[in-house]
């Protein structure tokens, strides 16, 4: 008996192991965002229209028309309360801050 529970304790243990790092991977935060005049993001430049917004590790990826137009460092906000829906801040023609529905994280450039 003391065996099996050791064999069953030791399967469980090295797969908890082994899915870790998928446990542990924070997800990705994403958007639509619709530009109407010229913005900053970064050192690039959006030109109006519909960009994804695709945030995963510390690298934000703006697509537009299904390529990457910008990629752009970032580092996480958190917000006193979830955001109410996606939205943009914008600075002197600079995008500063994404943040995303339902979601106490905010993208801070």
């Amino acid at each position: 008996m003391y065996r099996r529970a050791l064999k069953y304790f030791s399967a469980t243990l090295a797969f908890a192991v082994v899915t870790l790092p998928v446990w542990a991977r924070p997800e990705s935060l994403k958007s639509t965002i619709v530009v109407s005049s010229p913005l900053k993001v970064g050192s690039s430049t959006l030109a109006p229209g519909h960009y994804d917004v695709i945030a995963e590790g510390n690298q934000a990826k703006f697509e537009h028309g299904g390529k990457v137009v910008a990629e752009v460092s970032y580092t996480l906000k958190t917000l006193p309360s979830k955001a109410h829906g996606d939205e943009f801040i914008v600075d002197h023609d600079q995008i500063t801050e994404i943040q995303f529905a339902g979601k106490t994280q905010a993208i801070d450039f």
